[in-house]
């Protein structure tokens, strides 16, 4: 039987003037539609892995100035979003070369607000270049190994060999190799081209060092569609199986401008520039991570977690629109209103389990002023006469305020989504499965007060609708 594993967070909401509740539960379906949790494996950790391009971060140019990208408002938007969701592996493009500036992110946003323990890899930087690609990185569970330079035409690639902590008793060590890119801007045909020697350059890297192992490789890759050299490159590196990457998701195509794609564009969390960052609205897919064969098949200690992927602040529902524009179901308002300010790309993230076998599920969390008692009362109910259909039995207690649903493919591609401009009187939120796949349901429950928490609540899987 298949399952989606889960993450948990329980963080507050710094600016929210409501509360808005995220949980998520993965359970497996037991019987005919009845799902319920099976029982915790503790064997395997997770770590939490983002992707961000956070425009001209402490550099100054003639667009990008302190005046309309403050290094000051940068950082408090910043602390809210880590406050949210915090990575454990987290790249980034467009961070200032200058070491005061580098060190002073991880001082001054990701080592605050109860965080510690992130550092930062070495800066890597022969080109000379203005904006430089960079790793931070949780050293309570990674440590790095290696750190190399990519010559390539245009700026450098950063790469890097970390391994998973602790090292079991028995010294078999996980391994993870990373690479940080920042590839050429443009649509010229110039522009194109650069693009695949920079992509090409990274793949001759490997072979020349006979990888072998667990890669990602994350970044601001400027694609309009996935038949691009510089993509194709990457997802078919010559002859060598481990050295292919794939998207997670699976969604290839041209994306730019394409609404089939609304789920997953990344540029441009807003519609009207600023000068300094791009409008025009989410339209494009620049941003990724990409993992191998052994990562996909858990070949080497470490899996990417079914159905993680997401796009940190895109519903599906921000074609040609800004993050924050109308109520965004995926995250807390503060963090819709941090990602807006932040930067013109949003976050990409994913998970990976990294241990001896793959968990089967989670507990559902013990603690948190809203879960308390009541969290064993919360029901999925899958009709196994009408497929498709779905009712959640909230707990008495927690129905109040506001309630948003959205139903997800385990790619995470969006299926539905609804709004309860009232509270859930009678207890129950329920709705159809609209698509021919199975899908999963997340819940986020906004309620006003004045100490704002966060939690979010998945659950599923839900069986596929039948077609008529």
């Amino acid at each position: 039987m298949s399952f989606l594993n889960h993450f948990l967070s329980f963080k507050p909401g710094a600016r929210a003037s409501g509360l808005l509740f995220v949980a998520i539960l993965s359970v497996a379906v037991r019987g005919q539609g009845h799902c319920q949790a099976p029982s915790v494996s503790s064997g395997r950790d997770t770590l939490t892995v983002m992707m961000y391009n956070l425009l001209y971060y402490g550099v100054n140019t003639s667009f990008c100035t302190s005046a309309n990208n403050s290094l000051t408002t940068k950082n408090t938007r910043l602390q809210t979003l880590f406050s949210y969701l915090a990575p454990d592996l987290l790249g980034v493009c467009e961070m200032s070369p200058v070491s005061s500036v580098n060190t002073g992110f991880l001082n001054n946003v990701l080592n605050t607000g109860g965080r510690s323990g992130y550092l930062r890899a070495n800066l890597m930087n022969p080109s000379g270049s203005e904006i430089v690609s960079l790793l931070y990185y949780n050293s309570n569970k990674l440590g790095i190994k290696s750190q190399t330079p990519v010559a390539t035409q245009g700026r450098d690639i950063a790469f890097y060999r970390l391994y998973h902590k602790p090292i079991q008793p028995n010294n078999d060590t996980v391994w993870l190799y990373v690479a940080v890119a920042h590839l050429k801007a443009g649509g010229t045909a110039s522009d194109i081209a650069q693009r695949g020697q920079e992509a090409g350059s990274l793949v001759q890297h490997w072979r020349s060092t006979g990888l072998r192992g667990n890669l990602l490789v994350m970044g601001d890759l400027n694609v309009s569609a996935s038949t691009e050299p510089a993509f194709d490159s990457l997802l078919n590196a010559g002859s060598v199986p481990n050295h292919r990457l794939k998207d997670p998701v699976s969604r290839l195509g041209s994306w730019s401008g394409n609404s089939s794609f609304a789920l997953w564009h990344t540029q441009s969390p807003r519609t009207t520039s600023n000068g300094c960052a791009s409008g025009g609205g989410l339209d494009d897919r620049y941003d990724h991570i990409l993992v191998n064969d052994f990562v996909m098949g858990d070949s080497a200690g470490i899996r990417y977690v079914p159905a993680s992927f997401r796009i940190l602040g895109n519903d599906g529902n921000r074609f040609n629109g800004n993050v924050n524009g109308t109520f965004n179901a995926s995250v807390p308002v503060a963090v819709a209103n941090a990602l807006y300010d932040i930067s013109d790309h949003l976050p990409v993230v994913l998970k990976l389990a990294v241990g001896p076998s793959l968990p089967s599920s989670v507990q559902e969390p013990s603690q948190g002023p809203f879960l308390g008692r009541g969290t064993g009362d919360w029901r999925l109910v899958c009709d196994p006469w009408r497929p498709g259909s779905w009712s959640v039995k909230v707990p008495e207690g927690g129905r109040e305020g506001r309630w948003a649903w959205v139903l997800r493919g385990l790619d995470g591609r969006l299926l539905e989504s609804g709004i309860l401009e009232n509270e859930c009187e009678d207890g129950r939120i329920q709705g159809v499965n609209p698509a021919p796949v199975v899908a999963y349901l997340e819940l986020t429950q906004t309620r006003l007060g004045s100490n704002p928490q966060v939690l979010r609540r998945t659950m599923g899987p839900i069986p596929a609708r039948l077609a008529p």
